[in-house]
């Protein structure tokens, strides 16, 4: 038997896939899924907008449901009690296996692991979960489908061995204060807004630095966060420190059914800004003072429950608006913005059926990406466009593009959930169909200026001024990929009465097809070859290198594509 073969058999025997935390620290602790199901169904009610939460908060959750649910409520929230607080420190392995058939590629990752979930006094608590990374992916090489990404928070470093890369990861926070007020402070994946895949701040992002300012009253919350990124440069290569996104919200709850937010961010860098974690500034008015150097939001998200197990969410992230033609009813304008609505149905009593779930996320052209610089220069870093390490900190889908996410969660058994979902995905290259004098721009100027893929790294400034800056082609174009995705997520996760600990199995399955696979090469780009003099090119070489070039983009676009993701896993902690 070779070595390549007991490697497989071992990650086989010992496979885990979508392996998360278990600590109030990571927004993907399956704790999460629970309260998912608790909010939808009325138990549970009136939370802050930013997640993770800090161990009060999560323990007044817990009781909460202790107090008011069924035996089943009751049994689940009493599992994840004693996993937060009934032992200080557990410790164990998780280990990784995941396959696909289009391209027949194997991921294999194997951990060490250990979290930590305590109080140094009564109004200071800790969470943290440390990894020991054995896996022969990086975050970007990962086997996920279209707008899924990975839950290990890695970065390559030169530790490596054989086909396995030596990976620590770490998410930590500490909290100050109590479940109505506090701050939460650490490095943690991000989540804000009523949707987990949201359009804020996505939990599918990589771990940042954070600080997370919450108070939390029955008929109004206020949140505040600032959030550490990490910015690239315009090919999203090489990476940079110092820059920031703040986000601040109001809420008011004039009813226990209904309750709305008006919502502010800023994305800066380059430099440390104090009047960005004012509470009561307006960004809008602070961006002023700094000469308008900086790129603002202006959001709003509303929550509607009808009757007990009825929840409807919505939000709306305005980044650039052309204010002038919206007060004239000129509706045929810019519109750079992400939206998001979607209901949940979960029954107040336990049984198979838990949730159901649907919502509808839409980006515009030129939402999330702004320009690089001023020259433009891809080379520098961009401070202002709303990424972190170079992939989206919001939406986790390219601008020019809407998703529809079906769910529905069974529960057989107590310790066994059941996801049976669906995804529409449609998205559209921006660049197809542009304006002549941009198509011209992009050929014809030097290379390391223009980025013409149609994703996040895409804007819409130019030597010629913005593209689009009177229209919004939402998926108007001749060429527009779909994507269909369906499968299931299973996981069953037992106690170990012996130690204290727990295990987790999970299982998945999602089927893929999609069409147009190269739809984000580069539709335009300047080519010396096109030109005999390439200082001065004639009109006549433009033009023609335009036409070639979209043509050359238009013929490689590629065939539909089929593909089977297959993950299955085991987790154990003592």
């Amino acid at each position: 038997m070779n070595t390549r073969t007991l490697i497989t058999i071992v990650f086989v025997l010992l496979a885990s896939g979508f392996v998360h935390a278990q600590v109030a620290c990571d927004p993907q602790d399956f704790f999460y899924d629970d309260l998912e199901v608790w909010e939808a169904s009325g138990l549970v009610n009136n939370l802050p907008q930013a997640r993770p939460y800090p161990l009060p908060l999560v323990k007044t959750v817990l009781e909460t449901v202790l107090e008011r649910g069924d035996s089943t409520q009751r049994r689940i929230a009493q599992s994840h009690y004693d996993r937060f607080f009934g032992r200080v420190f557990t410790w164990g392995y998780k280990a990784e296996l995941a396959t696909d058939t289009y391209k027949q590629r194997k991921e294999m990752a194997l951990s060490l692991s250990a979290d930590l979930n305590f109080a140094i006094e009564e109004l200071v608590t800790a969470s943290l979960s440390a990894d020991g990374w054995a896996t022969n992916k990086l975050r970007s090489q990962e086997l996920q489908p279209l707008g899924e990404d990975s839950s290990r928070d890695v970065i390559a470093d030169n530790a490596k061995v054989g086909p396995f890369w030596i990976l620590p990861s770490v998410n930590s926070s500490v909290a100050i204060g109590t479940d109505e007020y506090y701050l939460n402070a650490g490095i943690m994946r991000a989540s804000f807004g009523p949707f987990r895949n949201g359009i804020f701040a996505g939990e599918q992002a990589l771990h940042s630095g954070q600080y997370n300012f919450a108070a939390n009253r029955e008929k109004w919350g206020f949140n505040l966060s600032l959030n550490a990124l990490t910015a690239t440069d315009g090919y999203a290569d090489k990476p940079y420190p110092e820059k920031y996104v703040s986000i601040h919200n109001f809420e008011w709850r004039p009813v226990s059914w209904f309750n709305i937010s008006v919502l502010e961010s800023i994305a800066f860098g380059g430099r440390i800004e104090p009047m960005y974690i004012l509470p009561l500034s307006p960004y809008i008015i602070s961006q002023g003072l700094t000469g308008f150097a900086d790129s603002s939001w202006l959001g709003g998200i509303f929550t509607v429950k009808p009757f007990p197990g009825l929840r409807i969410d919505g939000t709306l992230y305005a980044d650039d608006l052309s204010f002038n033609d919206i007060a004239h009813l000129n509706f045929d304008t810019k519109w750079r913005l992400a939206g998001q609505i979607g209901a949940k149905w979960a029954p107040p009593e336990s049984g198979i059926f838990t949730l159901a779930g649907i919502d509808y996320t839409m980006v515009t052209p030129y939402a999330y990406s702004h320009k690089n610089g001023d020259p433009l220069d891809l080379s520098a870093p961009n401070y202002q466009n709303y990424t972190h390490y170079g992939e989206n900190f919001g939406a986790a889908l390219d601008p020019n593009s809407d998703r529809l996410n079906v769910k529905i969660k069974l529960r057989p058994l107590e310790d066994v959930d059941f996801d049976i979902v669906g995804v529409m995905i449609r998205h559209g290259n921006v660049n197809e169909g542009i304006d002549q004098k941009w198509a011209r721009e992009y050929v014809s100027r030097p290379s390391g200026m223009y980025d013409t893929s149609g994703t996040v790294l895409n804007s819409s400034g130019s030597e010629v001024g913005h593209a689009y800056n009177d229209s919004t082609p939402f998926l108007t174009q001749n060429h527009v990929q779909y994507v269909w995705q369906t499968g299931f997520e299973a996981l069953c996760r037992l106690p170990v009465l012996k130690t204290g600990g727990y295990i987790v199995f999970r299982l998945g399955y999602r089927f893929e097809y999609l069409t147009y696979p190269n739809i984000a090469d580069q539709v335009y780009y300047f080519d010396e070859d096109n030109f005999a003099n390439p200082d001065a090119p004639s009109e006549t070489e433009i033009d023609s290198a335009v036409n070639s070039q979209l043509q050359a983009w238009i013929d490689g676009l590629g065939n539909p594509v089929v593909n089977n993701y297959i993950r299955a896993g085991f987790e154990y902690h003592y």
